[in-house]
């Protein structure tokens, strides 16, 4: 009996192992690790830290795309964190744009319901009239995804944007 318990410990341990986080430097991307945590200090660091050996590295790391283009902004938007997309818009960061399909950050974030993360974006300045290759808005995502604030609070972004033209002189 003592051999099967044995076998069975060593099979737990080596399922232990398994799951344990495997960091391979070479794949390992710091930024987004950071970024999906909400560790603003830590992306900071990056940006700012010239002996911090992601700095050379957080270019390619913002570059780094999806099969269907989509970067590391555009998975901080998916996890609504607001605070890391404004801390990396002050490093120069471009919000402003798009996949192959004409997708953009704020449909991104109307797509996930991210009203925080909207909120920001708009106050960032990006294009709240940009269009898909669909023709889709970000307004017309969060619709279609039933995200009724974010729906409200683009109409309002819009709304606001019409009026500020009219006292624009």
């Amino acid at each position: 009996m003592e051999p099967e318990k044995e076998a069975v410990d060593s099979a737990k341990q080596s399922e232990v192992k398994n799951l344990e986080p495997q960091e391979d430097s070479a794949h390992f991307n710091s930024l987004l690790k950071a970024a999906l945590s909400g560790d603003t200090e830590e992306v900071q660091h990056i940006f700012e830290d010239l002996e911090d050996p992601d700095h050379e590295k957080a270019t390619e790391l913002l570059t780094e795309k999806d099969v269907v283009g989509r970067d590391l902004l555009y998975t901080t938007c998916m996890c609504g964190q607001s605070d890391v997309i404004r801390t990396m818009a002050k490093y120069g960061v471009d919000l402003k744009k798009k996949t192959p399909r004409g997708y953009t950050l704020l449909h991104c974030a109307a797509a996930w319901g991210q009203l925080e993360t909207l909120r920001t974006l708009v106050e960032l300045e990006v294009d709240i009239y940009a269009t898909t290759f669909r023709g889709e808005k970000a307004r017309d995502i969060a619709y279609r995804f039933n995200n009724t604030n974010c729906v409200e609070f683009l109409d309002w972004a819009v709304w606001i944007k019409v009026e500020y033209r009219k006292t624009d002189y």
